[in-house]
């Protein structure tokens, strides 16, 4: 980091494996364009001379070129694709059967509120008036 004590080569290779391996929590990950920003992890660890080291085997701007020339990583974008499209695909699965639970739910007290009407009505019972008994006078 800024201020510290140069690193080893090792130490700050070893830091960058930890910090790609944590890819999406890694303050360093692009989120838009789905890459981890080797520009700024090298810049913030005082590693100009790699940094420029790689921009002469690579190209610039870095992030781009460097990761587009990794198989690693062209395997890796293509099983985050695989597994955004999996659970996609589950999403709409628990979306469909809440929906049919709730549905169901639904039918289910529909019928019992049937039932205790149809149960009451038969509780009910008609009473026909019947002629009054003579009053005596």
């Amino acid at each position: 980091m800024i201020g510290s004590k140069p690193m080893s080569r090792q130490e700050l290779l070893g830091r960058l494996s930890e910090a790609i391996a944590a890819w999406e929590t890694s303050p360093y990950y692009l989120a838009d364009e789905e890459l981890f920003d080797l520009e700024r992890f090298l810049a913030d660890h005082a590693a100009e001379d790699l940094l420029r080291e790689l921009e002469q085997t690579y190209g610039r701007p870095l992030n781009q070129k460097f990761w587009s020339s990794s198989l690693a990583y062209h395997k890796l974008k293509k099983a985050r694709q695989l597994v955004k499209q999996q659970d996609a695909s589950q999403d709409e699965k628990r979306r469909q059967y809440l929906e049919a639970v709730v549905a169901s739910r639904r039918e289910w007290q529909a019928w019992i509120k049937d039932w205790a009407h149809q149960l009451r009505r038969q509780q009910m019972r008609i009473v026909r008036p019947t002629e009054a008994p003579p009053t005596q006078e």
